[in-house]
């Protein structure tokens, strides 16, 4: 059921297929958050096939569901990240309904009036408000879902309540209802998220299990395998990123959460090095902050080439960022390499290509060099 790149008119149907690949399979034995029932594994799994699906389908005919259709010849990153975020409108809406409704038996029980609110404020969620959710409500009806009184039409003002079920799954309200509690309480508290928690929220439209997981039992190492997996990453990335973290505890004092700090500067970070919104996909890179490579510059030219390469650099450009002049910014660094002189921008310089596993090492030792990091006795 997967589109082909050959049919894509707009960038929110590979956005749209993106969301369905990184759809994570659903462990059979993966600890549960408190509260939530045994037997609830298995019925998320089918939440998670039935939301693959319908973002396949939304990768199909977008504009069905209101999607924002940007041209995919279009540059513009700007539109097309708001194109992308149209696509959260599916996963908004079932959360104004299990908001606004109450269960009665298999059914959700919503008010039209609270339902309506909802969707105009938007407040909370990362649509923003949810036009047009009559669009939704009949391609939801495709995939087994049942409106009382629904003709494809927006509820009339005489309408107080409504009423929503999936007679093919009736447990289907309850494990949509579950889910988005999950979620309501993780908002609340993010301290058990171990990668990026300030971006979890990109989890919860594409149905991680780990939503509603106990965080403090999944161990470090599956985070990253699965955040690796949730992004795409190749076999040989994945390996280099596990690599990289198994490295890091040879040392004191880091603190990690996707990104690796020392005390509270960040050192390290795998970051993609296009736009996800048009479809960049698949570049990735190591990006090191190193303010004084000059000091240990002849270790670093004894380095592979691949090292060496972001050091043969300029990467400044002069601009006028928080006041910076020609003569003085905070965020510029300079060093020697070869002979001549080189200006570099904290942003922009010391991205890591060579992301081979046998190049870990040598990465820690640039870092060692730099923050003075000494290694743990065992």
């Amino acid at each position: 059921m997967s589109v082909t790149a050959a049919t894509y008119r707009y960038h929110c149907q590979h956005q749209a297929e993106n969301f369905a690949r990184a759809i994570l399979p659903v462990p059979n034995d993966y600890p549960l958050r408190q509260g939530l029932p045994e037997d609830f594994r298995p019925r998320f799994a089918r939440l998670c096939e039935l939301a693959r699906s319908i973002y396949l389908d939304m990768a199909k005919q977008p504009e069905a569901y209101g999607l924002m259709l940007v041209d995919i010849a279009s540059t513009d990153h700007n539109l097309a990240r708001n194109g992308y975020r149209t696509i959260h409108r599916l996963v908004d809406l079932l959360a104004n309904l299990s908001r606004c409704g109450a269960l009665a038996g298999n059914r959700l029980v919503v008010s039209l009036a609270a339902f309506r609110q909802a969707n105009k404020t938007g407040a909370g969620l990362v649509s923003g408000p949810v036009p047009k959710y009559e669009l939704l409500f009949t391609r939801l009806s495709e995939f087994g879902f049942v409106f009382s009184g629904f003709s494809g039409k927006p509820y009339g003002r005489q309408v107080e309540r409504f009423t929503m079920e999936c007679p093919d799954d009736p447990d289907m309200m309850e494990i949509i209802q579950l889910y988005n509690q999950c979620w309501d309480d993780l908002k609340n508290d993010k301290s058990g998220v171990v990668i990026a928690p300030n971006n979890f929220h990109h989890h919860y439209y594409r149905f991680d299990y780990k939503i509603t997981a106990a965080h403090e039992h999944i161990p470090v190492r599956q985070w990253i395998a699965e955040e690796a997996d949730y992004e795409g990453y190749s076999p040989k990335l994945k390996a280099f990123t596990l690599a990289f973290y198994d490295y890091s505890l040879r040392y004191a004092g880091l603190k990690f959460d996707g990104d690796y700090y020392n005390r509270s500067k960040r050192i390290a970070r795998t970051q993609q090095s296009g736009w996800t919104a048009l479809n960049e996909t698949g570049k990735f890179r190591l990006k090191l902050s190193l303010r004084s490579p000059d000091s240990y510059m002849r270790e670093i030219e004894a380095m592979p080439e691949s090292l060496r390469l972001p050091f043969t650099k300029n990467y400044c450009h002069y601009c006028d960022f928080q006041g910076a002049t020609m003569e003085k910014c905070k965020f510029r660094s300079h060093w020697a390499f070869g002979g001549e002189e080189r200006d570099g921008c904290a942003h922009q310089c010391f991205h890591f290509e060579d992301l081979d596993s046998a190049r870990v090492a040598d990465y820690w030792r640039l870092l060692e060099l730099e923050y003075g990091l000494k290694k743990s006795e065992v």
